[in-house]
């Protein structure tokens, strides 16, 4: 893995960054900070140092073996002479990455959506009477706490009990 840095200091593998900001834009997907290629840095030399100290299990079917992450390209080089498909893959070479919810047309979002739309539907029938909208207000609300964005959940818990926005004129 050749692993990079990007502005808002968050760690990634670089062909899976890239990868992601071409399919979501030019966003970290951690925190959705504006991030471009150009930004990529190589992380600081005490973080290399670390991750090319940890051990890591061969994925080679039948070596058990634990290599250090500074050595494993070396290792698994020495298994090319294994009949193709014999290796296990250690980069993912699947499809193409999926695309971030809110860049799908609505129909898509749907069609992504519906088991989620299902079980809420139930879990608001069985436990709220039937009230979808007050289940996703506090699941959004949840959402927001888990992230931090407190004065936002504040303001979002205002309205769900008629106090308004929580903003008073000046």
């Amino acid at each position: 893995a050749d692993p990079v840095e990007t502005t808002c200091r968050h760690l990634f593998c670089r062909t899976c960054i890239l990868k992601c900001i071409r399919v979501m834009g030019s966003y970290c997907p951690s925190c959705w900070y504006p991030c471009f290629p150009t930004d990529l840095v190589t992380p600081v030399k005490s973080f290399l140092n670390i991750l090319d100290n940890l051990s890591i299990r061969c994925p080679v079917k039948e070596c058990d073996e634990e290599i250090s992450h500074g050595k494993y390209g070396q290792h698994l080089s020495g298994h090319k002479e294994m009949k193709e498909g014999e290796v296990y893959s250690y980069i993912n070479k699947g499809g193409r990455p999926r695309q971030h919810l809110l860049s799908l047309t609505r129909r898509a979002q749907k069609h992504r959506l519906r088991e989620l739309k299902r079980q809420v539907k139930a879990f608001a029938e069985k436990e709220e009477g039937g009230d979808i909208k007050a289940v996703c207000m506090t699941l959004f609300l949840l959402a927001l706490r888990a992230k931090n964005e407190h004065k936002q959940a504040d303001e979002l818990e205002a309205i769900m009990q008629g106090r308004g926005s929580g903003l008073h004129p000046a």
